[in-house]
């Protein structure tokens, strides 16, 4: 289809147009999941997958053979850096988190459905290598962003308990940690916040958790201030920062929410840590 068939679509409100099927149609915006086009890409076919599922257009037989299927692309070219195979995981990812959040609005899903898109979001976080934000001409990478977007709409399902949440903050802080050639600079410790929000929000984790869980940001293979230094080590130099850059923006979030769970005790923890992250 020419652009200007989904961009009339989206003039009309996203309606299907008559004479078309919408699984047709869907195949046609899984197509351009990979595209190196932003416009085909995001502003096509992200879009109108997105309200086509806040308009339950879908049935949950349409739906449910999706998620396997979004759930391979996570794997193609999984490990190599700077090619355009990132297009294919990253929007697979965030088609993935549209997928859960209107879960979270009209509950469809299977409790195994739930847990089997957490299992692959965590091995993909864990996976990526690809760093990249914004990438000139071809638009959004983001892979980061977007699966903090899938961990984010994650933390609030109903399929989804403690010790979900437990492995979703332990692996932020493990791939924040990470030695990496690379400082997130579009603006991923953000959304990576919303994420531990969202966590935060469903009051099941405790002080003791929170405390231990932070504390990951200060350790490495058992040694106290593995940061001491570490500006002698490009990649850990750079992990540190990343690091910092995350617990900053959680801290800033925390402050502006007054009503948020074991606010008091969290912004005093992460002061701490903030105290102890140095590298001198």
């Amino acid at each position: 289809m020419e652009k200007q068939f989904w961009f009339d679509i989206r003039d009309n409100d996203y309606k299907i147009p008559e004479g078309y099927a919408l699984n047709a149609l869907t195949e046609e915006l899984f197509s351009y999941i990979d595209s190196v086009d932003p416009e085909l890409r995001d502003s096509i076919a992200y879009e109108t997958f997105a309200n086509w599922l806040d308009k339950d257009q879908y049935t949950l037989e349409q739906i449910r053979p999706y998620i396997p299927r979004l759930a391979i692309n996570l794997q193609n070219g999984i490990g190599e850096r700077g090619t355009d195979s990132i297009f294919s995981r990253a929007f697979s990812i965030l088609f993935l988190a549209e997928i859960i959040y209107h879960d979270n609005q009209d509950p469809f899903l299977e409790k195994d459905d739930v847990q089997s898109i957490l299992a692959k979001g965590l091995a993909y976080l864990k996976e990526e290598r690809d760093p990249r934000g914004y990438i000139p001409e071809k638009g959004w990478a983001h892979a980061l962003a977007h699966t903090a977007d899938l961990l984010f709409v994650l933390s609030s399902n109903r399929f989804i308990a403690r010790a979900e949440l437990e492995q979703m903050l332990h692996a932020i802080a493990e791939k924040l940690t990470e030695p990496i050639d690379w400082v997130y600079a579009f603006g991923e410790d953000d959304r990576l916040v919303q994420a531990i929000l969202g966590a935060v929000q469903r009051k099941l984790l405790d002080e003791f958790f929170y405390k231990e869980w932070l504390k990951g940001f200060l350790f490495a293979e058992g040694r106290r201030r593995a940061w001491k230094g570490s500006f002698a080590n490009q990649e850990i130099h750079n992990a540190y920062f990343n690091s910092r850059n995350f617990l900053r923006s959680l801290q800033l979030k925390i402050i502006e929410k007054p009503k948020l769970a074991s606010r008091e005790f969290l912004l005093s923890e992460i002061t701490n840590t903030l105290g102890e992250l140095k590298q001198y």
